[in-house]
């Protein structure tokens, strides 16, 4: 691998990051949207809820990697550059 490998590479991983925010983003809307004016999860909504839950925990755990390959290349293009 030599530095513009690494910086595509990067970048698609920044790319990625910014999609998994966005479905955070979406992800936390429909949340939202399952529960009353006081903000409390209706009854009937429990279910999909927790779905939503384990799903928002996936979504973060894929941000996770890419963000890690992320500082993981950067890294090595700074090493690379000395």
């Amino acid at each position: 691998m030599n530095a513009e490998d690494a910086s595509v590479r990067m970048n698609c991983h920044q790319h990625a990051i910014k999609d998994f925010d966005l479905q955070l983003e979406m992800n936390d809307l429909e949340m939202n949207m399952l529960k009353d004016g006081s903000g409390d999860v209706l009854p009937y909504n429990e279910s999909r809820m927790d779905d939503l839950e384990q799903k928002k925990l996936k979504l973060l755990l894929g941000k996770r990697f890419h963000q890690n390959a992320t500082h993981a290349y950067w890294y090595y293009l700074e090493k690379a550059s000395k």
